[in-house]
C-alpha cells in the first residue's frame, strides 16, 4: 500500500481507459487552436526525457505554457506547513516497538533516525524514502524542466490548480492511515520492492500504457474521499483552467500523465465541453542506460 501511495505522488491517480499517446491535440471553436495536454511524471530519469521532435514542436508553436501549479513559486514556508503536522507526531500512533523498528529502518536508508522526521506527514515521509532510490540523471523533474524552458523562451505561463488543493487531497487520509499505509510499507517483506515496482510504472509510461498506470497506481484499500478529491476533483478544476487560459492563447499544458484517462479524466472532460482532443503520436529517442 506505501508503494502505491507513493507512486500516486509521483504520477497521480487515474482511471483505466485506451490511450495511444501522452501528448495530446486540442482544438475546436471556443479555444485559440491548437492547444497541447502533455501528462508528465515528476522524476529525473532521463528516459521521460528522449522525446523526439514532435514533442518540442508542439511546446514552441504555443504562446503560454501551464502546469498544475507553479513549482518555483511555491514559498519555502507554504511547503513547511503542507509537509509537517502542527499538533501530531508518528511516534503517537505507534507502540514503543513499532516506532523502533521504524527508526531503524528509516535511518538505514535516509541516514537519519525518525528524530529529524518524526512531525513529517507520512504520506511526505513515503514519497520521500521512494524518491531517493530514483534516478537523478538530470537536473529538474520533468515537468520543472518544461517550467524552466518555458520561462527562458518567455512564455506566459500559468497554473491549472492551487498548491493547496494538492494538499488538501492528501490530507483526506488520515494521519493513522498514513502512519499504518508507512509502517507497513517498509516492514511487510511480501511487498514487492519500490524499485520493481516503479521501473514496471515507468515503462507502462514509456509504452503510452495508461491503463497499465492505472493498474499499478490504484488501490481501492484508499479512501473513496482521497480518490474523489485528489483525482475527480482536481481534474475537473484543471480541465476549467484549461479552457479558461487557451481561449486567450494557444496552450501547452504539462500535468500528471495519469490525469489524463477515463470518464473524470480531463481529456473525457474537455470532450464534454465540445472540444477535440486527439492524441498525437511521436516517439522515444534511444538513450544509454
Amino acid at each position: 500500500m506505501k508503494q502505491r501511495l507513493s507512486l500516486v505522488f509521483i504520477l497521480f491517480l487515474g482511471i483505466s481507459v485506451q490511450a495511444q499517446s501522452i501528448l495530446w491535440k486540442v482544438s475546436g471553436k471556443k479555444i485559440k487552436s491548437p492547444s497541447y495536454l502533455y501528462g508528465s511524471i515528476h522524476i529525473q530519469d532521463k528516459r521521460v526525457f528522449a522525446f523526439d521532435q514532435i514533442v518540442l514542436d508542439a511546446f514552441m508553436s504555443t504562446e503560454a505554457f501551464a502546469m498544475e501549479i507553479l513549482i518555483d513559486e511555491v514559498t519555502p514556508q507554504e511547503i513547511k506547513e503542507a509537509m509537517f503536522m502542527k499538533n501530531n507526531t508518528i511516534e503517537e500512533f505507534l507502540t514503543p516497538e513499532q516506532y523502533k523498528i521504524l527508526d531503524s529502518i528509516v535511518k538505514a536508508k535516509t541516514g537519519i533516525g525518525m528524530l529529524m522526521y518524526n512531525k513529517m506527514k507520512p504520506f511526505f515521509l513515503s514519497s520521500q524514502i521512494m524518491q531517493l532510490n530514483l534516478k537523478k540523471e538530470m537536473d529538474d523533474a520533468l515537468d520543472l524542466y518544461f517550467l524552466k524552458y518555458a520561462r527562458k523562451e518567455g512564455k506566459t505561463v500559468y497554473k491549472v490548480e492551487k498548491f493547496a488543493h494538492q494538499v488538501a487531497a492528501i490530507d483526506k487520509i488520515s494521519l493513522k492511515e498514513q502512519v499504518e499505509m508507512l509502517y507497513k510499507g517498509l516492514t511487510d517483506t511480501t511487498i514487492s520492492s519500490d524499485e520493481k515496482k516503479f521501473e514496471e510504472l515507468l515503462q507502462a509510461y514509456l509504452n503510452f500504457d495508461l491503463n497499465k498506470l492505472f493498474e499499478l497506481s490504484n488501490d481501492t484499500s484508499l479512501p473513496k474521499n482521497f480518490n474523489k478529491a485528489f483525482l475527480i476533483d482536481r481534474n475537473k478544476v484543471m480541465a476549467k483552467n484549461f479552457i479558461k487560459i487557451a481561449k486567450k492563447q494557444t496552450l501547452f499544458c504539462v500535468i500528471g500523465a495519469a490525469h489524463l484517462p477515463g470518464e473524470n479524466g480531463v481529456i473525457n472532460l474537455l470532450r464534454k465541453k465540445g472540444l477535440s482532443v486527439e492524441p498525437v503520436i511521436f516517439n522515444w529517442i534511444e538513450v544509454n542506460q
